[in-house]
């Protein structure tokens, strides 16, 4: 068995990066390469960027997954993924008004 064979797309970066982010990748790339059906006609997809997908068939541009629209593809590759840290909750912006306060404040401190 050769060493392309336990990682297959991701076999051109050699021995770099190391084995277990090789099969990541390869996995993350058997699922982007494979046909993806549009969520409004079930037409053929195209991937054109990060999230971004054009229906051969209705024409429409939607956004979506990175990588893979349907369901069943996500839980396959879910299997091989890391498991990422939740996003914090960002704290509420103040207003306009608020700010000019607080300036205020910190230059009669002054």
């Amino acid at each position: 068995m050769t060493k392309t064979n336990l990682v297959k797309s991701a076999g051109r970066f050699g021995p770099r990066y190391g084995i277990s982010v090789r099969r990541r990748i390869a996995s993350i790339e058997a699922v982007q390469k494979r046909k993806q059906k549009c969520i409004f006609c079930n037409g053929q997809a195209k991937r054109l960027s990060k999230g971004i997908w054009l229906c051969k068939k209705c024409g429409k541009k939607f956004a979506g997954h990175t990588y893979y629209l349907s369901n069943e593809v996500q839980k396959m590759s879910t299997e091989n993924a890391v498991k990422s840290k939740p996003l914090k909750k960002e704290k509420p912006t103040t207003s306009v008004k608020e700010t000019a306060k607080k300036t205020k404040k910190i230059e009669d401190k002054k």
